[in-house]
C-alpha cells in the first residue's frame, strides 16, 4: 500500500513539474482580463474574440414571449360547422359510388333470340326496366314502364362475314 501511495505522489509531482498551473482569469463587472505571458500571440487573438462576444446581447422581452400563442393548442371549432359522425349500421349515401350502367347494345339476332350486351334474350324476357316485346330482322323493340319504347338496331361491323338462314 505504501508503494502505491508513493507511486501516485511521484506521478503527481512529475505532472505538476511538466504542466504548471496557469493563472485563472480574473473577472470584474463584464470585463475579462486574462493573465498570460506577453509573447504569446495566440492567446491575444483568443482574448480579442472573447472581448467581442462579451457585450450583453439584446433579445426579446419576457412580456412579448408571454403574449405569443402556443402553437400546440388546438382552437375549438363551433360544432355547427362539423358533420355528425355516421351511425354504425347505417348506409351513408355519400360514400357509395354511383353505378353507371352500360348502354343497351344489340349485338346479334338468331331465330327468335337477341344477343344484348353479351346475354341472350327471348320474347317477353325482362331486360333491366324493359321487356323484350318484338324481334325484327335488324332490330328489337323494348317496352318499359309507362309504355316507354326503345328500339335497338344491329350495327353492321364486318361486311366480310355473312350469315344466311333458310
Amino acid at each position: 500500500m505504501k508503494l502505491l501511495l508513493t507511486l501516485i505522489f511521484v506521478n503527481l509531482a512529475a505532472l505538476h513539474a511538466a504542466f504548471p498551473t496557469a493563472p485563472l482569469p480574473i473577472t470584474t463587472n463584464e470585463t475579462v482580463r486574462v493573465i498570460h505571458s506577453e509573447g504569446d500571440k495566440e492567446l491575444t487573438w483568443v482574448d480579442e474574440h472573447i472581448r467581442a462576444i462579451l457585450p450583453s446581447r439584446v433579445g426579446i422581452s419576457d412580456a412579448f414571449i408571454g403574449s405569443l400563442v402556443d402553437p400546440m393548442k388546438m382552437k375549438k371549432v363551433a360544432s355547427s360547422t362539423l358533420l355528425a359522425p355516421p351511425k354504425l349500421g347505417s348506409i351513408n349515401t355519400l360514400s357509395l359510388p354511383k353505378i353507371v350502367e352500360e348502354p343497351l347494345r344489340l349485338q346479334a339476332l338468331i331465330n327468335k333470340s337477341a344477343l344484348i350486351n353479351g346475354k341472350w334474350y327471348k320474347l317477353s324476357d325482362p331486360i333491366r326496366s324493359y321487356v323484350l316485346s318484338e324481334i325484327k330482322p335488324n332490330s328489337v323493340l323494348l317496352i318499359g314502364k309507362k309504355e316507354q319504347k326503345l328500339v335497338l338496331f344491329l350495327n353492321k361491323q364486318n361486311s366480310n362475314i355473312k350469315i344466311t338462314t333458310k
